[in-house]
């Protein structure tokens, strides 16, 4: 598809591109606010949409010791494989039911959701990731969560498929823009 070719054409040069160029704090921000869910450095943990494994870095910066990639861009995985702190890197569809069969600890996504591909409607797949009630931590870029209308969406969404809203925080997104974004932490009943 037309989005996979940009993503492949864009795994070298996402890194510099996003972070220098455009101020890309979503990550750190994150990461920070991970910290404070998942205390234990033991903990299993997904990476979904891992890209070039900015968050991972990150993670391992943090003393996280398991940690698990995905990625629909096979370019994205290959540059997130090189930082070497990913046990197991694989493909995963967000649009689509996971299909997990060991479910983790706890998720992040981060730079994922707001404008899509992945949209509103596919977000209950990403609770298919842990094991009940394990926390799955989340940004949306707040442009997208606006020209989606994620305000009409969200809240109802998750009352379909019986997912908490644990918190929703403010964070840096792409500071050199002016955009900011949510740190969303979200749980399944279990």
């Amino acid at each position: 598809s037309a989005l996979m070719d940009m993503y492949a054409a864009w795994a070298k040069n996402y890194d510099k591109e996003t972070v220098t160029d455009h101020g890309y704090a979503a990550p750190q921000d994150a990461v920070a606010g991970f910290v404070d869910i998942v205390p234990d450095r033991q903990a299993r943990i997904l990476d979904i949409g891992c890209g070039t494994g900015l968050v991972g870095v990150l993670l391992a910066a943090r003393g996280y010791s398991h940690i698990d990639g995905a990625d629909l861009s096979a370019e994205m995985r290959a540059v997130a494989a090189k930082h070497g702190v990913y046990h197991n890197l694989f493909t995963l569809d967000m649009t689509d039911d996971y299909g997990i069969d060991d479910p983790y600890d706890a998720a992040i996504c981060v730079g994922v959701f707001g404008f899509g591909p992945p949209h509103i409607e596919h977000l209950h797949h990403i609770m298919g990731a842990v094991k009940p009630g394990a926390p799955v931590v989340l940004t949306v870029n707040n442009a997208g969560w606006a020209a989606r209308d994620w305000d009409a969406s969200f809240i109802p969404h998750l009352a379909k498929y019986e997912i908490e809203l644990v918190a929703d925080t403010r964070i840096r997104y792409l500071t050199k823009e002016d955009i900011d974004g949510r740190l969303i932490h979200l749980r399944r009943a279990s």
